[in-house]
């Protein structure tokens, strides 16, 4: 009997010390003498009619493993239930109360697999990705499940430089956490190549799940984005020392005066020749990783120093003072470049404040409007017969003097925020459903007063969903829905019932 089972067995053993067999003894079973029955016999047994794992303590499993043997070769087995057990547990590898019979040829070809890639560098070895890649021979050869496996190359390890963690094994004469081991994977299997997509990786570390490679290659620094799946690495970049020097002096420059700069903005000179496989994008990620991380933040595609804080909202701003003209898209991909995001309250709110917005996607300059100003407000007054009026009660502009552009409510809007003399705009949030009103300067009702006012004013029965689709279809709100609403209700019945 081999070395490796006596081990096994010793570690495995369920019944007390004072029972164990001497397995070196051709009579392992305890048969009597003359007896043809031995160990082999009982190992086939087991990986003919418990192919799923024999439940050790159980003795229906007992029951039927005896019946088993007396149908299969014709002999019974008289050897009591603990040593039985002892006798089973030798024939496999015991894992969560089963013995699972794994053929020695088996183990032979997992330990010559794993050996071949540790001698061609293999660093990692992950546990589900060794088991999904030779699960057709591995389940055939009595290895049912990744747990099993893992038990196994604990066994066929032992003694060796291998540290056994939850999910993997690795060769514990290299260092470092998970990450920094996939990394160090991933670059020695990189070749010469300038690209590589996720496909290409997982061929050549097939011992590393999918995911873990797709997720690596999205949270590090090193490996720059090019296109879809596709990434290369910043040592295949090519970026001379002068250049670096260059733009990170621009960089200072530009950011000292203006508190910002857009990579887009950014000289590459010879860089994107040279570099001629990537994309722009990749290539500017690539100038802001090597040339200027070390001192600089990237919000997006704007670059601030390290402690200035971004005011996304200013910059935008800024940005719409040196346009003419402009849609909403513009603004809002613009914003998405800006920070990485999408928030459109931010370029709404930029465009209503330095532009006129002249319909629901169309932003003009100042220069572009001619607002006759007293007019104009003698015209709203006649629609705001009292303190507010929802905007989207104004239905005609016939009466409305030309101001050189088309008027509708997007226009009317703009207006009122920042050109008249007797009314002001609010709403609770920017919008393009027009929702929001047009309120007297002299007032001083906030917006959710307005709210309160115009409910209580109604003879709306006051409870939440009559409330809320009263406001959302006489204009006041951009959505069936209002946080407050519950005490909005409250407030407005307080009122009435003061006016009763």
């Amino acid at each position: 009997m081999p070395s490796d089972t006596l081990s096994e067995i010793r570690r495995f053993i369920l019944a007390p010390s004072d029972l164990l067999l001497d397995i070196t003894d051709s009579s392992v079973v305890g048969l009597n003498a003359g007896s043809s029955l031995d160990v082999s016999m009982i190992m086939a047994v087991l990986s003919a009619h418990f192919s799923n794992g024999f439940r050790i303590d159980s003795p229906i499993e007992l029951s039927r493993l005896r019946r088993f043997v007396a149908e299969d070769i014709g002999e019974e087995i008289i050897l009591s239930d603990a040593r039985l057990r002892q006798t089973i547990i030798s024939c496999g590898t015991l894992f969560n109360g089963k013995v699972y019979v794994v053929l020695a040829e088996t183990k032979d070809q997992i330990r010559s697999l794993v050996d071949e890639a540790l001698v061609n560098g293999t660093e990692i070895i992950f546990y589900s990705a060794f088991y999904e890649k030779h699960k057709d021979w591995l389940f055939t050869g009595g290895v049912v499940s990744e747990d099993v496996l893992r038990n196994i190359l604990a066994e066929l390890y032992q003694f060796t430089q291998i540290t056994h963690k939850t999910n993997y094994f690795t060769n514990r004469t290299r260092g470092g956490a998970e990450r920094a081991k996939i990394e160090r994977e991933i670059i020695r299997v990189w070749g010469d190549g300038v690209l590589l997509n996720y496909s290409q990786l997982a061929e050549r570390l097939p011992y590393i799940p999918f995911d873990k490679i797709k997720q690596f290659l999205g949270q590090s620094g090193d490996f720059v984005w090019n296109s879809a799946e596709t990434f290369t690495h910043i040592s295949k970049i090519g970026i001379a020392k002068q250049e670096r020097v260059d733009i990170i002096e621009l960089t200072h420059k530009i950011c000292a005066e203006r508190g910002y700069i857009s990579l887009i903005d950014i000289p590459l000179g010879e860089i994107e020749d040279k570099n001629y496989e990537l994309t722009i994008t990749a290539i500017h990620n690539a100038v802001f990783r090597l040339c200027l991380s070390e001192n600089f933040e990237k919000h997006g595609k704007i670059v601030t120093r390290k402690g200035d804080k971004l005011n996304a909202l200013e910059i935008m701003k800024e940005y719409c003072r040196g346009i003419d003209k402009c849609s909403l898209d513009d603004l809002l991909n613009f914003e998405k470049e800006l920070t990485g995001e999408s928030h459109r309250w931010v370029p709404m709110e930029a465009g209503y404040a330095v532009l006129v917005r002249t319909d629901k996607n169309a932003y003009v300059a100042e220069k572009y409007v001619d607002f006759d100003v007293a007019a104009i407000d003698s015209v709203i007054g006649l629609f705001v017969k009292g303190e507010y009026l929802p905007l989207q009660s104004v239905a005609t502009f016939a009466a409305f003097p030309h101001c050189e552009q088309a008027w509708n409510l997007f226009l009317l809007e703009s207006y009122c925020r920042r050109f008249s003399q007797r009314f002001r705009f609010d709403v609770l949030s920017v919008n393009s459903k027009n929702a929001g009103a047009i309120i007297r300067k002299s007032s001083r009702l906030l917006y959710e007063e307005i709210l309160v006012d115009a409910v209580a004013k109604s003879d709306l029965d006051l409870e939440r969903v009559a409330v809320e689709d009263f406001l959302y279809k006489s204009g006041y709100l951009g959505k069936r829905f209002y946080a407050k609403a519950e005490e909005l209700v409250s407030q407005a019945k307080a009122i009435r019932e003061r006016r009763n």
